[in-house]
């Protein structure tokens, strides 16, 4: 009943030859009840090792999905950069100045510009731009 023991213990992840000799001095039916009450080891590992192996697959698939992002941005911008570069960096410009405009307006309405500081900003966005 001995070996019963330490078989049954080394199926669960844990000494065989230890329980084994627990069972071997003590009583064969107290090393099955402290096998049995104690938890199964070997479960332990298996769902560790599908957790680590989930993760990887996820990691995995989030560097795939990364480079195919990057890479229709490279040609994306490959075909913007052929097609016409001048027209891009203007359009970039005109929206720049457009979220300037807007924001030299918010300050106006929180009356934190006067009307006429708006105004000479106004002018010099739209000279620098114009330039």
């Amino acid at each position: 009943m001995c070996w019963g023991v330490a078989a049954l213990a080394s199926s669960r992840g844990r000494s065989g030859l230890g329980f084994f000799l627990l069972s071997f001095f003590f009583s064969p039916l107290l090393g099955l009840i402290v096998v049995l009450v104690m938890k199964d080891l070997a479960d332990e590992s298996a769902k560790e090792s599908e957790k680590r192996r989930e993760e990887e697959r996820r990691e995995f698939d989030r560097k795939r999905e990364h480079e195919k992002q990057l890479e229709s941005l490279r040609a994306v911008t490959a075909s913007q950069a052929n097609r016409a570069p001048s027209s891009t960096v203007e359009s970039i410009a005109s929206i720049s100045v457009a979220d300037e405009l807007i924001k030299l307006a918010s300050l106006r309405d929180k009356a934190i510009l006067s009307s006429e500081e708006f105004e000479q900003q106004k002018r010099q966005l739209l000279g620098r731009h114009a330039t």
